[in-house]
């Protein structure tokens, strides 16, 4: 046995324990002496040494059961029976979100894996929804008219990375944007004539996803939008016949041509093709036909600026597309009557000036005027898509004809030019 002494302040030990049988002691000047035993044996090797100067905190832990060695450190886990400590971890790829979840109380393992549906890194600085509560900005950003006819045009998207143009299936990782945002951006390029470098800072990814992006739409929506630019039967336009064509009840088709400046290639051959003396420049150059109502129901494939409107009108392919009566109205610089008339189709042009007009010449030519304006309304609706504005880089080349009817695909969903009345 062993007796161990410690001197407490007086003023800090009550008076009841200082009687005759109590192991307390005063010793004077304030102190009292208190006398423990502790036995050898169950406590050999004591946790701390007694000329150690100890805090009352650290002999309550030493004189107790409870407690073992006092630690300067106390554990992450005092009762693991007890405590339970939760760690989450989270991995994620460009596929697939991963969950781990570790539980210490009864040592189970939980894994969760979410869909794979492809992990967007971060939000495009605009989106579809960003637009759509205004039908002004949607029809700015993408030409589209309303939210209503976007999320509709949208629906039949589906089957964009099922097939391409040559009916090979389209395998590679997820995309990083969702597939409206791609729809978006792709409207965004044809609308605004954004740079490449532009979008894909926009959207927050790379130049060279960008671009692959750009190029597997314009191939898919210039066969997927070809609905839009339908060609209606005789029937069909006379049921919807304005009343301002009432003079010309069978007219079937209104056309024109027009050029989009182009840049200046290297080769010569090519300069000579792309030349465009009327304009004085490089150009590719189409037809344009609309029905009586407005309606783009003829887009012709962009040719060489030097082509003639009589031979491009021969080789795009409208002729075949008439049938026998239908009238065909065009300006008088459109010589094609010798194609026409072995069709048995009406040529309908402004009066030719060889000599003073008669005054039944002078209403003619007005009358045609006032309807033929629509089709250049209608090729301004198209070339309002900025894309086609200015110079179009000579990298597009390939694609330029695509992006042509895309576009007037999409001009057939604004309204009508010519009320029906």
């Amino acid at each position: 046995m062993l007796l161990l002494f410690f001197q407490l302040d007086n003023h800090e030990q009550p008076q009841e324990m200082l009687s005759t049988e109590s192991p307390c002691k005063d010793i004077g000047y304030g102190q009292v002496e208190v006398a423990m035993e502790v036995d050898e044996d169950d406590y050999a090797n004591p946790p701390l040494a007694l000329d150690q100067e100890v805090s009352p905190e650290q002999l309550s832990f030493i004189f107790n059961d409870y407690c073992g060695t006092l630690s300067s450190q106390i554990p992450k886990f005092v009762n693991k029976e007890v405590q339970t400590d939760i760690c989450m971890k989270t991995y994620s790829d460009a596929s697939t979100q991963v969950e781990f979840n570790y539980t210490n109380s009864s040592m189970q393992t939980t894994f969760i894996e979410t869909k794979s549906v492809g992990l967007q890194v971060q939000r495009p600085d605009i989106t579809f929804e960003d637009v759509s509560g205004r039908k002004s900005d949607l029809m700015f950003y993408t030409g589209i008219p309303c939210p209503g006819t976007f999320q509709v045009l949208f629906d039949e998207m589906d089957d964009v990375y099922d097939s391409t143009s040559t009916g090979q299936i389209s395998n590679g990782r997820p995309r990083s944007l969702r597939k409206i945002d791609e729809f978006f951006m792709v409207l965004m390029r044809l609308r605004l004539g954004l740079l490449i470098e532009d979008i894909a800072q926009r959207f927050h990814i790379s130049k060279s996803t960008c671009s692959e992006i750009l190029n597997h739409w314009i191939t898919y929506l210039s066969l997927k939008l070809s609905f839009l630019i339908p060609w209606p039967s005789g029937q069909d336009i006379a049921k919807r016949l304005p009343t301002k064509f009432k003079r010309y009840p069978r007219c079937r088709v209104i056309i024109d041509c027009t050029e989009i400046f182009t840049q200046t290639p290297q080769s010569l051959q090519y300069k000579t093709l792309l030349y465009s003396h009327y304009k004085s420049h490089m150009t590719y150059k189409s037809l344009i036909g609309i029905d009586p109502t407005g309606t783009i129901t003829f887009v012709s494939d962009l040719w060489a600026g030097s082509i003639s409107d009589k031979q491009l009108t021969k080789n795009c392919g409208i002729l075949e597309m008439l049938e026998s009566g239908d009238q065909i109205m065009a300006d008088k610089g459109f010589l094609i009557s010798d194609l026409t008339v072995e069709k048995g189709v009406e040529l309908v042009i402004p009066p030719l000036k060889n000599k003073k007009f008669m005054r039944t010449e002078i209403e003619e030519t007005r009358r045609i005027a006032n309807l033929r304006i629509y089709v250049e309304m209608a090729i301004a609706r198209v070339k309002n898509f900025k894309i086609l504005q200015g110079v179009m880089p000579i990298t597009l080349s390939q694609q330029a004809s695509q992006i042509w009817k895309i576009c007037a695909a999409l001009t057939n969903l604004q309204p009508r030019l010519v009320k029906s009345d």
